[in-house]
C-alpha cells in the first residue's frame, strides 16, 4: 500500500521534510547566532509554502498511516507553529462552517456595526483569538478537542527538548517565526474573504489563476471551489474552479500574486448580481467524496 493517499503529495512533503532538515542543521552545526537568524529570515521569507502545505494536509491528509500524519504535522508545527488539529478545529469546522455568516465566522472579518475590521487589527485580533476560539469549537467536539490536546503536548515537548539543548537557538530558529507566521497566514485568509458579499458561496471568496500565487499556495488562488469543496484535493482544484468560474462575478477573479488586484468591495459597491448556483458535475480527475471533518480526522 503506497503511503501517500495522492501521488501530488509527495512533492509538498519533500519541501517540508527539506525545511526540517534546513532546520535540523543550523540549529546543531552553525554556532553563530546571527547566522541562525539569517537562516530563520530566508526561511521566514520561503513560509508561504509550508503554511499553505499544513493548510491542506489539514483537509486532505497526507499519509495513509493515521501516525505518519499526526508527526509529520508536528514537523509542520516547528514550521509554521500550528499544532496537529488546530486547523481540524479552527479552520476546517470554525471557519469553514460558518464563513458566510460573519457573527459566527472565529475568522470573522466585519465588526459587530457591520463595518469592515481594518487589515491590522484582523491580523492581530485573529491570532490574539485563535486558542480562544479553539477551546469554545473544542466543547462542541471533545474527541477532536482531546486529540488536539494530546498531540499540542507532544508538539511542545519536541520544542522543549529544542529549547532545553540551546534555548538561545530554539527562541531564534522554532519560536520567534511563530507568531509572525500566523500574521501571515491570517492577513492571506482577509485578502481572500474581506469585505465580500457573503449572501453565497460564489461571491464569498477573491480567486486569482495568477501561476506564482498558486505555485507557492499549492492552488489556494482557486477559493471559491475550496470553499465549495473543501475536501477535493489541492492538485484537483484548478479543474473545479474551471466548472465554477463562469458562475464567479469577475470582480472576484484576478491574474495577480495579490488578490487585493480583485477590485470588488462589498462596502464600496452594490451587491454582487446573485449567481444562478448550478449542480456542479465534478469529472473524474476533480472528484473527491464529501467526508465531515469527524470521517477525516480518523486518518
Amino acid at each position: 500500500m503506497s503511503l501517500y493517499r495522492y501521488r501530488e503529495d509527495i512533492a509538498p512533503s519533500l519541501v517540508v521534510f527539506g525545511v526540517f532538515a534546513i532546520q535540523l542543521y543550523t540549529f546543531f552545526f552553525v554556532e553563530s547566532l546571527w547566522a541562525v537568524a539569517g537562516v530563520m529570515a530566508g526561511l521566514l521569507a520561503f513560509s508561504a509554502m509550508p503554511g499553505s502545505i499544513s493548510h491542506n494536509h489539514h483537509h486532505v491528509p497526507t499519509f495513509t498511516r493515521p501516525l505518519l500524519n499526526r508527526w509529520y504535522e508536528v514537523i509542520l508545527f516547528l514550521e509554521t507553529g500550528v499544532p496537529p488539529y488546530a486547523w481540524t478545529l479552527h479552520h476546517n469546522i470554525g471557519h469553514h462552517k460558518d464563513y458566510l455568516d460573519q457573527e459566527k465566522d472565529p475568522a470573522n472579518w466585519r465588526l459587530a456595526d457591520g463595518s469592515v475590521m481594518s487589515r491590522v487589527r484582523y491580523d492581530v485580533v485573529g491570532a490574539l483569538r485563535i486558542y480562544p476560539e479553539i477551546w469554545r469549537i473544542g466543547r462542541d467536539h471533545p474527541v477532536l478537542f482531546r486529540r488536539f490536546k494530546r498531540w499540542s503536548a507532544v508538539s511542545l515537548a519536541v520544542l522543549g527538548v529544542f529549547v532545553a539543548i540551546d534555548p538561545a537557538k530554539a527562541l531564534v530558529l522554532f519560536i520567534v517565526p511563530m507568531p509572525l507566521m500566523y500574521l501571515g497566514l491570517l492577513d492571506n485568509t482577509y485578502m481572500q474573504h474581506s469585505d465580500l458579499d457573503t449572501s453565497s458561496e460564489l461571491t464569498a471568496s477573491r480567486n486569482t489563476v495568477n501561476k506564482f500565487y498558486n505555485f507557492i499556495s499549492w492552488n489556494l488562488g482557486y477559493h471559491t471551489a475550496h470553499h465549495m469543496k473543501p475536501y477535493v484535493h489541492w492538485s484537483r482544484l484548478p479543474a473545479l474552479y474551471a466548472e465554477l468560474e463562469q458562475q464567479i462575478p469577475d470582480g472576484l477573479k484576478c491574474n495577480s500574486v495579490l488578490l487585493s488586484a480583485c477590485s470588488y468591495r462589498h462596502s464600496q459597491q452594490a451587491p454582487v448580481p446573485a449567481p444562478i448556483r448550478t449542480v456542479i458535475t465534478l469529472t473524474p480527475s476533480a472528484a473527491q467524496r464529501w467526508r465531515p471533518a469527524q470521517m477525516r480526522t480518523a486518518a
